[in-house]
């Protein structure tokens, strides 16, 4: 490959592009120590139609660029529809965009994915989602050092400018929180403490032996709770039912909380074993005996960090003088166990930038944001 090679653009139609698009990854961040192989298996599964629910409420491309027979970067395009039912403003996504420092190939990538979307009717390209906000979504603009926690993106340093001089411009900032479960602030336990002090007010760890029903219930708040924020897309009854099984196999009840009101669950707060501390070291490759080994360091729950990707009220309760309590009581209670086997770190994320009450709770536990990634957007002339 030289730079006088063409560059070209085309959806995956084959196995051997399917491959190509699966692996470019592996070129892209080879020498980046920071960057987590993400499992194959899985990766294979999120782009198949017959595994990932995402595929049954949305139309999806995968895009490969080429200069010569070299892929240097890799789109999706997707329309999806639950979006739209709540957001009717002709919005169609992007998502999985890893590029080499390639300016002309950012280029073409993106403008086939607006393409793409455009001929579908929409009017507004944003991303990156892989595939959803439900799932990974933007783009890492500070914080390259250091490796992601579980289900968040990387990216290099110069992704993006590649897509700002493409024409993308911000549309959101999002922000990842780390704090130290052993240094938990005086301020948040006194926080935890006013909760406490009202008898209407309980905590408790999530239910596993009741698990479908802890999940559904989790749901529901997280669906009260994130209606008006940015983006909210509920989740399917398909997704649900995929959460269940993924969550079953690892999740112990010491990683969730629920805050009660009344005796009713008003609140939520779910962490996550971060597996990338074991998986670094597979490349990508479960077989023969990474899935061993994954197994082993979940069940001797060897982890020394974490990520919560939920936390919330139910609209009810927000706004009212024991909300910031009860937010600081679920996740004092959380991390007073922790305290107890203690982590290096717990991430908070991801924090909508406009999110106050979240990003003041945040920044109380943990000072500024480790990591920040970034929505982009564009119209679709």
């Amino acid at each position: 490959m030289t730079t006088a090679d063409p560059v070209r653009v085309v959806p995956v139609t084959t196995s051997a592009q399917r491959n190509d698009w699966l692996m470019l990854p592996h070129t892209i961040y080879r020498d980046d120590p920071a960057w987590v192989a993400p499992i194959h298996f899985i990766e294979k599964q999120r782009i198949t139609p017959k595994t990932n629910p995402f595929f049954g409420f949305a139309d999806v491309q995968l895009f490969v660029a080429y200069r010569g027979a070299k892929p240097v970067g890799r789109i999706t395009a997707q329309v999806n529809r639950r979006y739209l039912e709540s957001h009717p403003n002709s919005t169609g996504h992007f998502g999985f965009f890893d590029c080499l420092d390639d300016q002309e190939a950012a280029d073409a990538l993106v403008a086939t994915a607006a393409e793409w979307l455009k001929a579908r009717g929409m009017q507004r390209m944003e991303g990156p989602f892989n595939f959803s906000i439900n799932q990974e979504c933007g783009l890492l603009i500070a914080g390259f050092d250091s490796p992601p926690a579980i289900m968040m993106t990387h990216a290099t340093a110069w992704m993006p400018g590649l897509l700002e001089k493409a024409g993308m411009t911000k549309v959101m900032d999002t922000h990842a929180y780390r704090f130290e479960p052993a240094k938990m602030p005086d301020r948040l336990l006194r926080l935890a403490a006013m909760a406490k002090k009202s008898p209407e007010v309980t905590v408790r760890p999530i239910d596993t032996k009741n698990f479908r029903q802890e999940v559904l219930t989790l749901i529901d708040i997280f669906n009260d709770a994130w209606h008006d924020n940015w983006g909210f897309v509920p989740f399917s009854d398909a997704e649900i039912d995929a959460m269940i099984g993924e969550m079953k196999l690892f999740f112990r009840s010491k990683y969730g909380r629920m805050v009660m009101y009344h005796d009713k669950p008003v609140g939520v707060i779910i962490a996550l074993p971060n597996i990338n501390e074991v998986a670094a070291s597979f490349n990508g490759r479960l077989l023969p005996f990474n899935w061993a080994k994954l197994i082993w360091w979940l069940w001797r729950e060897k982890g020394r960090t974490a990520r919560i990707p939920l936390m919330g009220l139910r609209r009810e309760v927000q706004g009212t003088p024991l909300a910031s309590s009860m937010l600081a009581l679920m996740t004092s209670d959380f991390l007073q166990e922790e305290r107890e086997h203690p982590m290096d770190w717990v991430e908070f994320s991801w924090v909508l930038d406009v999110n106050r009450p979240m990003k003041a709770l945040a920044e109380l536990a943990a000072g500024k944001p480790a990591k920040t990634y970034r929505i982009y957007g564009m119209a679709l002339a």
